[in-house]
C-alpha cells in the first residue's frame, strides 16, 4: 500500500529525522558569481538560510556540496546516506533566461560519458553518443524563487527515490549559481503531483495547494510523458 497523505517519510539510517531544518554555507566564492557550498541538515540554524560559518558540532550532516572542477563545471554532489538505491548521474543544464520568469531545468542521466555529478551545457551535451531517452529524470524550476515547475522521472527509474535525488542536485545548483530562494514547492502542482506528495521529508518546504494543475509535459527537449509520468509515484511497500 502507498504511503497516507499525511504519513511521515521512512527517513534512512544516519539521516536527521523529517522537518530538521536544511540550510546552506558558503565557503568560497567562484568565477561568474557562483560559489562553492554545502548543505547542512541541523538544528544550528533556520530552514533555508545562508551562513558564512556553520556553527553547530562537528557532527553535523551534510546533505550535499557544490564546487567547480578543473574546466570550471559544476561538479555536484548529494550524500548517498540521503536516498539509498537511487542512480549517481551527470546532468544536462538548460536555462530560460529570457521568460518572463526565468527557469532552469536540469536533466540527469546515469552513463559514463560525463564523471558523475559534473554538470555540462546543452551543446556540451549535444557532441555526445547520448540521447535524450536515455535520460533518469529531469526537473525545472524558476531561478528567482527556487520553486520547482515540473518533475519527470523516466519509467525505468521511478520507485527508487530518484525525483529526490534530483531535487536535491536541483537546489545544489541553484546555491551554486547565488541564485534567491531556496528549492520548494508551491501551492500549484497537477493531480499527480498532490498524490505524489505523500513523502514529505522537509515539510516545511511544501505549501498547501492552492491551485490544482492541468497535466503537464516533461521539461522541454525530453521525452513527453502521459499524465501519471510528470510526477515520481510512491515506491510500493
Amino acid at each position: 500500500m502507498d504511503a497516507p497523505p499525511d504519513a511521515a517519510p521512512p527517513t534512512p539510517p544516519g539521516v536527521p529525522p523529517a522537518g530538521t531544518p536544511t540550510w546552506y554555507v558558503r565557503h568560497g566564492e567562484l568565477a561568474n558569481g557562483r560559489f562553492r557550498v554545502r548543505c547542512h541538515v541541523d538544528d544550528a540554524h533556520p530552514d533555508g538560510i545562508v551562513v558564512d560559518e556553520p556553527g553547530g558540532g562537528s557532527g553535523m550532516f551534510t546533505l550535499w556540496t557544490a564546487d567547480v572542477d578543473g574546466d570550471g563545471h559544476a561538479v555536484l554532489w548529494v550524500n548517498p546516506l540521503a536516498n539509498p538505491g537511487t542512480a549517481a548521474c551527470w546532468f544536462v543544464v538548460l536555462e530560460d533566461r529570457a521568460a518572463a520568469e526565468p527557469t532552469a531545468t536540469l536533466v540527469a542521466f546515469a552513463t559514463d560519458h560525463v564523471p558523475l555529478g559534473t554538470v555540462v551545457t546543452d551543446p556540451e551535451f549535444f557532441h555526445l553518443p547520448v540521447a535524450n531517452r536515455d535520460q533518469v529524470a529531469a526537473v525545472r524550476w524558476w531561478t528567482q524563487t527556487g520553486a520547482v515547475d515540473q518533475i519527470y522521472v523516466a519509467e525505468r527509474w521511478r520507485g527508487r527515490d530518484q525525483a529526490r535525488e534530483l531535487v536535491y542536485n536541483a537546489s545544489a545548483y541553484h546555491q551554486h549559481r547565488g541564485w534567491p530562494g531556496r528549492m520548494h514547492i508551491d501551492g500549484r502542482r497537477t493531480t499527480a503531483g498532490q498524490q505524489a506528495l505523500g513523502e514529505r521529508r522537509h515539510p516545511t518546504r511544501i505549501a498547501p495547494l492552492e491551485k490544482l494543475l492541468a497535466p503537464l509535459d516533461a521539461p522541454a527537449g525530453t521525452p513527453a510523458p502521459s499524465p501519471d509520468e510528470v510526477f515520481e509515484p510512491p515506491p510500493p511497500g
